[in-house]
């Protein structure tokens, strides 16, 4: 529809619901101007059913319940009774609009002159709502697609890499007496963030965080470190060496998507002062195998290139779907509302710590992770909004459905993998509105497996998970 069209909506006139003449008209991309207009006679008739529950219900001292006379109702309630009827008059008919014209509708209606609207004493009530809709998506044939499955060895050094990181896990964190910083460490300080480009102590201190941590990263993580949501991309080579008493003052860009106004997208200047150092000490070998249930060391390698081959059969699937994704963004053109970025830029932090769960990432390099992820482009945020649409689009054209078993089943995963209870999990996640995101999740990539059945793919071979892989893996602190 173009945004000239219009369409008048059909009255009908089955129930007790508002009658209203409406013009539904296109107002930008994915987004739509509704027009009422309610006749008097209408609103008459909305005031008159009103007054007759009321009615019916008022208890008024020295009348007895529905006896009150019809003029005192009105002396006593006109007031609330017409705001009553303005509100039930835009639920109703802006309700029946959207089921009757089949609209997807994104967030919240915006009713225009909210404050200011009111019934008229005679003649039409007329009011206009803005809502964003789901837009439009035209997708091309999934047999055009072409996409390259890569490389994912699994090495002894790899199996290796990861029993030592077991090993950290099921260690113990010990406070270091006399520290000199080193690579690893956990790192204390009070933090002040200043406001400006190398600031002095005088300057307006726009966050304090006493007793903040910070884990030091090697070249491995190419240095960069996280501390009260800002990541400082040389924290590493910053603070190693460093001894208590220390005072690092870090002056950068505040994140554009950081939750506090005065550090998003601001130069700001970071005041750290360390004061203590915590460092793991990895548990024995001994200890080890013995902690996570498995008949001996051998037996403990084993099943960690098992969990390695489902890593890496995971990896090369996500590969996939990314090419996928990216062909599909080149091929379907798609306009956005203007005022979903911000409310995606959340969705987009949300959906990052859900595939960190369910990869099986430990909770402080998810805190790495996000916290660097709040740096995020809003054009990334733009086309994470895109790829939504789009593969949302595929989901209703393929029928993709996600039960509510496929969803407690990744839960109970997530939980095996945090060593936790089922209930606590989905509890949690619950809380943090996460649940949602899973469900979105897992339908996504059952729409890109179904898309993936009809591209080409080329490349290296399938990795291939021995058929008892579904032997409890290792636990994970």
């Amino acid at each position: 529809m173009s945004e000239s069209a219009v369409a008048d909506a059909p009255e009908t006139e089955t129930d007790d619901t508002v009658r209203a003449d409406l013009k539904l008209e296109d107002s930008g991309p994915a987004r739509k101007t509704m027009v009422f207009t309610v006749s008097q006679d209408e609103v008459k008739r909305k005031i008159e059913e009103t007054y007759g529950t009321l009615a019916e219900d008022a208890v008024l001292p020295g009348f007895r319940k529905g006896r009150a006379p019809r003029k005192l109702l009105e002396r006593k309630f006109a007031s609330s009774i017409r705001g009553d009827v303005k509100q039930q008059i835009i639920s109703e008919a802006y309700g029946k609009a959207v089921e009757e014209h089949e609209l997807d509708v994104l967030g919240e209606p915006e009713v225009r002159d909210a404050e200011t609207l009111e019934l008229p004493d005679s003649g039409d009530f007329s009011f206009t709502i803005d809502v964003e809709v789901t837009p439009d998506v035209s997708l091309p044939e999934f047999s055009s697609l072409s996409v390259e499955r890569p490389e994912a060895p699994v090495t002894d050094d790899a199996v290796e890499e990861e029993i030592g990181k077991l090993a950290e896990r099921f260690g113990s964190m010990e406070e270091v007496e006399d520290f000199t910083t080193q690579e690893g460490d956990y790192v204390r300080s009070d933090l002040r963030v200043l406001a400006g480009e190398d600031a002095d102590d005088g300057a307006e201190v726009v966050a304090e965080v006493p007793g903040a941590y910070t884990l030091l990263h090697g070249e491995d993580k190419g240095f960069k470190g996280h501390i009260a949501g800002i990541v400082v991309p040389d924290m590493g080579t910053r603070l190693v060496g460093k001894r208590a008493g220390h005072v690092e003052r870090i002056s950068m860009q505040g994140p554009a998507s950081h939750e506090n106004a005065a550090i998003r997208d601001q130069p700001v200047t970071l005041v750290m002062t360390i004061d203590r150092v915590d460092r793991m000490q990895p548990i024995e070998m001994s200890a080890l195998v013995e902690r996570v249930g498995m008949e001996d060391e051998a037996k403990l390698r084993e099943e960690v290139r098992k969990m390695l081959l489902e890593r890496a059969a995971g990896e090369q699937r996500q590969a996939l779907h990314k090419q996928l994704a990216d062909q599909l963004l080149e091929k379907v053109q798609l306009e956005l509302p203007d005022g979903l970025k911000d409310r995606q830029i959340e969705r987009n932090h949300q959906r990052r710590r859900m595939q960190l769960l369910m990869g099986g990432k430990a909770e402080d390099e998810i805190g790495d992770e996000l916290a660097e992820a709040r740096g995020e482009s809003e054009e990334e945020a733009v086309r994470q909004l895109r790829a939504f649409f789009i593969v949302d689009a595929a989901a209703k054209q393929l029928e993709i459905e996600v039960s509510q078993n496929e969803v407690n089943g990744r839960i109970y995963a997530i939980a095996q993998q945090q060593n936790a209870r089922f209930e606590k999990v989905r509890q949690e996640m619950g809380n943090r509105g996460e649940i949602e995101q899973l469900y979105l999740s897992i339908r996504e990539a059952k729409t890109l497996d179904r898309i993936l059945e009809s591209a080409t793919v080329t490349g290296a071979e399938a990795v291939v998970v021995p058929d008892d892989a579904d032997a409890p893996a290792p636990a994970q602190a």
